[in-house]
């Protein structure tokens, strides 16, 4: 079950009370009547007063998940950002203001149809059924002219299916990720019911949560054990029960970055400090070189065209072990030519698939 505020399908409603915040936030905000009558507008009858508090909940949710986690909580390091819509009292009425700077947000409604669309993909996995992400970003990132959000959903949910591997429980890892960022936020530990992937036993764990990190379409915590004293990480799947260590505090270390620490690995390296990155250089033949010129494999990758139509592809890459299921999957289609290590580790892996089919 979604956590966000009961509104029932009506994204129409949504949008008008939202609208009418912003076209009257510079006039000092919109009146409780007036967004009884934008709802009105949408949905052709009045609304109950708590249909607009639920709806304006639904919105400050839509900008930011974690609007409203920790109303009851004290002692936060980390001050929540302001909600999106924030409720005020003005010579004795309560008005409706929009916080965010819409300014430099002008977005062509064809081009935020393909941003939508980029998007539904890579979060199906995450969120199944739900289109919360694509509501989010259409919210923040087409306000100015998109007005039919409605539409844009009934047309995705028409004209495109989305298939391949996915998490059996989506709304499961939905809902970790929510506990892992009110964490961070809060400056919290973590206490997880972990069940390792090598011998499906379950550990207990407490982390120190870093960040979230997805990669090949599967999603990981980071973040210093508290057991090995280390930074690990953790499959999200595979976490069985996550809840925050309320009496704990902690902090991300000075200096850290996902991007910077993770960028050049090719698959998730766990070691607290893996070996430097190296240039991983293969050979790609005719047919299967056009997916490299159209297709980023790895932040580094660069392509050198060669005669005939094949590719040089080079990587800088840590942890390149990694990439010896990518590269079986390929076939004779792609030849590695360094590092020389790498060679020898692939011939390595395919004599052994071949012992398997032989007599």
């Amino acid at each position: 079950m979604s956590s966000f505020a009961r509104t029932r399908d009506y994204p129409e409603a949504l949008i008008k009370i939202l609208f009418k915040v912003i076209d009257r936030t510079p006039y000092g905000g919109a009146t409780l009547d007036e967004l009884l009558e934008a709802y009105r507008d949408a949905r052709d009858r009045v609304p109950h007063r708590k249909t607009i508090q639920r709806a304006v909940k639904r919105i400050n949710q839509l900008f930011d998940p974690l609007a409203y986690c920790a109303e009851a909580e004290e002692g936060h390091h980390l001050p929540a950002p302001p909600r999106a819509i924030e409720q005020v009292r003005d010579r004795g009425r309560i008005r409706y203001r929009f916080t965010r700077d819409l300014q430099e947000r002008q977005i062509d409604p064809s081009l935020a149809f393909l941003m939508a669309l980029s998007l539904y993909p890579q979060q199906r996995g995450l969120l199944g059924s739900q289109f919360e992400v694509v509501m989010k970003l259409v919210f923040e990132e087409v306000l100015g002219r998109l007005a039919n959000v409605c539409d844009l959903y009934n047309d995705i949910r028409k004209y495109i299916y989305v298939t391949g591997p996915e998490p059996l429980a989506p709304q499961k890892s939905f809902n970790t990720i929510k506990k892992v960022l009110q964490a961070i936020r809060q400056q919290k530990r973590l206490k997880i019911d972990y069940c390792r992937t090598y011998d499906g036993e379950l550990t207990v764990r407490e982390v120190e949560p870093y960040g979230i990190i997805c990669r090949f379409n599967n999603w990981y915590l980071t973040g210093r054990c508290t057991d090995k004293n280390q930074r690990r990480i953790f499959l999200l799947s595979q976490i069985r029960r996550i809840t925050l260590v309320e009496n704990s505090t902690c902090r991300i270390p000075d200096g850290f970055s996902l991007h910077d620490d993770y960028c050049h690995n090719w698959g998730i390296w766990t070691e607290e400090e893996a070996a430097p990155p190296q240039p991983v250089i293969l050979w790609v033949g005719k047919g299967p070189a056009e997916r490299f010129r159209t297709y980023r494999f790895h932040d580094s990758q660069k392509i050198r065209e060669l005669p005939g139509g094949s590719l040089e592809v080079s990587f800088l890459v840590s942890g390149m072990r990694e990439m010896l299921p990518w590269l079986m999957s390929w076939g004779d289609a792609i030849r590695v030519l360094a590092p020389e290590e790498l060679r020898q580790a692939l011939c390595e892996q395919l004599e052994r698939a071949l012992g398997v089919y032989r007599p």
